[in-house]
């Protein structure tokens, strides 16, 4: 078997019939300061936006694929979420195993994570 520890994930496309709408959401609710575009750098990943005319308005199995975004601060990123606007909770903040999970969909319905390891006992409404 060959040696894979030099492979890494370099980013993810995600489809979509107006993927300017879908990169503005992406950059509004995790990278405000992002420069406009349908490549978002997040941290050393690359979130790229693909107009693809094959596809439906909304997917129809959004859990097939879980986008997690990691936070310090995970109610900090739900009241930002909220002042966005985004009111599609799959799963409001609440703990799990190793710390607290968010999730919420996209405008074209992927489930998005958000995720606080090592949460604080007392966090989680």
């Amino acid at each position: 078997m060959t040696d894979t520890t030099a492979i890494r994930l370099g980013g993810l496309v995600l489809g979509s019939d107006d993927p300017e709408r879908l990169s503005d959401w992406y950059r509004a609710a995790f990278a405000p300061s992002a420069e406009p575009g349908t490549v978002l750098m997040v941290g050393a990943n690359r979130l790229v936006f693909d107009r693809r005319d094959d596809l439906e308005k909304s997917t129809r199995e959004p859990g097939r694929v879980l986008i997690n975004f990691y936070c310090d601060d995970i109610e900090a990123v739900a009241d930002h979420l909220r002042a966005l606007g985004v009111t599609r909770w799959i799963r409001p903040v609440e703990h799990f195993g190793p710390g607290l999970i968010a999730t919420v969909e996209d405008p074209v319905g992927n489930y998005v994570q958000i995720i606080e390891l090592g949460a604080r006992p007392a966090a989680g409404r």
